[in-house]
């Protein structure tokens, strides 16, 4: 069974088609076992028993966010997804695809040009990309970051507005022979969705200011048409010439009267959290979420049709809580902090981001701080406390750049950065940060217990120690050789690993230094992230409980659950 062969490892392989793989109560007294067989010199005994089917516990969505949609003159639903980017023709009535645009990178809004072509605004490379009705695509124009809204008029006249990472309208030559043109600065009252009205005049969701306004193109003067509209995601006229407006934060569509600028409730949607909306040629409604990748067809005040399952975006960050008399499986997707059955995989609540207008933003990791947890996000540069009973933040630490991950260290917050960095700070006086590390390469997981301190490097493919009994040391090489470690939990003396370029969960004893490979065949993104490779955004955390890892697949938007 064991052989010794001069190398450096001991390795007795057993595959399992059930992650249910080996009880941590028998792996000391086998580590133990093996070491007696162990030859002279041998360093390390890697045990593995893999598992090529690690039970799904959440599902994601195929879309992780839909954004911009818009009914097509073959009478299928355009839809983009800024997140994936994705851009994809489907059937209404069955949600299949039927037509994929590969040249897109990251479309939010889409329209349709009088005489059949596409056009989609690529928001974080600042490029408005067509299509041709027979599949030809290029790019129409290119004017910076942040364009957003999207609208032609009945003449093929093409405006495009920016919001968040700019604030000007634009007329755009859909033929790409003339520059684009700046009809006006629009401010903080820059527009999301955007339509022309049947007067001519271009309509726009003003989604900082809460108000809808009327713009003259031909001049850039504007006025608010309607305020009391929520956060206003997308402007949409039926084919009655009925102003529609959607409010991302209230999970609402609304009319708004053209003359008195009055707002009448039209329906609402399960969650907030939503993105765009189109109509078909009689009028049914069909309404997309940025949070939760759903595709709907309103089918009345309170009900809708699902045309495409939604489910997670990008779940990073994973951590167990108790909260409302249970214990929860917190996950944290980019979109929303969500609760989870632990055992049943059964979705419990959901506390929805909506961009730069609730305290949830980007979360990209979470973990327990006492009764409370942290969550950070290097894109939306923060760190912050969140209470998993009030479903709220309490505390918002907006001063360090770009951290990866933040976990608890006593009563302090230590967290790793894009600088190659590890730091500890007080919450009570997070200005007089301690660096523990520097100069690391791509550190992300971290791992507390008895006073050491562990740090995965991606870029280094290593475990390192740097905090042994609270005082910071030389980093010390717990593991190397490893393809792209990230999330890393400690348990009963076990340091649990997610091997994302192997897709495999590892579990080194800290004690002897042998490794276990618990889990394998799971699926992680390991790229190196990049803001405008929205995909890249999350790493692979778990969460260790008794003998249940919870892992955040990063690739397929999954939750992974192992028993071991």
């Amino acid at each position: 069974m064991f052989a010794c062969s001069g190398k450096e490892e001991m390795v007795n392989t057993e595959t399992k088609s059930s992650p249910r793989i080996l009880g941590m109560s028998v792996i000391p007294w086998i580590i133990a076992l093996l070491t007696m067989f162990a030859c002279s010199g041998k360093e390390e005994i890697v045990m593995t028993y893999s598992s090529s089917n690690p039970e799904i516990l959440v599902k994601g969505s195929a879309f992780r966010g839909i954004n911009g949609v818009a009914w097509g003159p073959d009478n299928l639903i355009w839809m983009g997804s800024v997140w994936t980017g994705t851009l994809v023709a489907v059937d209404p009535e069955t949600g299949e695809i039927r037509h994929t645009v590969e040249a897109a990178n990251g479309p939010d809004d889409l329209a349709f040009h009088p005489d059949g072509r596409l056009f989609w605004n690529d928001i974080a490379y600042g490029e408005i990309g067509t299509r041709t009705p027979g599949g030809e695509t290029s790019i129409a124009a290119t004017i910076g970051a942040g364009n957003n809204g999207m609208a032609f008029s009945p003449e093929g006249r093409l405006f495009v507005s920016q919001l968040f990472l700019g604030t000007n309208l634009y007329e755009i030559d859909p033929d790409g022979k003339k520059d684009p043109r700046v009809i006006t600065d629009l401010g903080n009252n820059a527009s999301n969705g955007m339509n022309v009205g049947p007067d001519g005049m271009l309509y726009g969701s003003g989604n900082l200011a809460n108000n809808v306004i009327r713009i003259d193109v031909d001049t850039g003067k504007w006025t608010v048409l309607a305020t009391g509209v929520g956060v206003p995601s997308s402007i949409k006229f039926n084919h009655k010439g009925e102003l529609h407006v959607v409010d991302d934060a209230g999970g609402t569509v609304s009319k708004v009267d053209l003359k008195s600028g009055k707002v009448e409730l039209v329906a609402t949607l399960p969650w907030s959290g939503l993105d765009n909306m189109c109509f078909s040629p009689d009028d049914r409604l069909f309404v997309s979420s940025a949070s939760d990748g759903y595709l709907w067809e309103v089918t009345g005040p309170d009900t809708q049709r699902v045309v495409i399952e939604g489910g997670l975006g990008w779940p990073g960050g994973v951590a167990l809580a108790e909260a409302q008399g249970r214990t929860n499986l917190v996950v944290v997707d980019t979109f929303a902090i969500r609760k989870f059955d632990p055992v049943t995989g059964e979705a419990i609540s959901a506390v929805r981001d909506v961009t730069m207008a609730t305290d949830v933003g980007w979360m990209l990791t979470v973990s327990n701080h006492g009764k409370q947890l942290v969550a950070a996000s290097w894109t939306g540069n923060f760190i912050k406390l969140w209470d998993p009973e009030k479903n709220g933040m309490v505390t918002n630490f907006d001063q360090f750049k770009a951290p990866l991950n933040a976990i608890s260290l006593g009563d302090d917050i230590v967290f790793s950065d894009a600088a190659g960095s590890v730091t500890r700070f007080s919450p009570d006086s997070p200005d007089n940060p301690t660096t523990l590390a520097k100069d690391l390469k791509q550190p992300f997981g971290l791992a507390y217990s008895d006073g050491d301190l562990y740090v995965s490097e991606q870029g280094a493919g290593r475990i390192i120690q740097i905090l042994d009994g609270d005082k910071v040391i030389q980093p010390r090489v717990v593991k190397d050789g490893l393809d792209a470690p990230q999330g890393l939990a400690i348990s009963k003396g076990q340091l649990f690993v997610v091997e994302a370029g192997a897709g495999k969960l590892l579990a080194i004893d800290l004690a002897s230094g042998n490794l276990l490979s618990l889990a394998d065949g799971m699926e992680f993104t390991t790229e190196t992230p990049v803001f405008s490779m929205m995909k890249t955004w999350a790493s692979a955390s778990v969460a260790v409980s008794g003998n249940t890892a919870y892992i955040t697949g990063t690739h397929n938007a999954v939750i992974y659950k192992v028993i071991f």
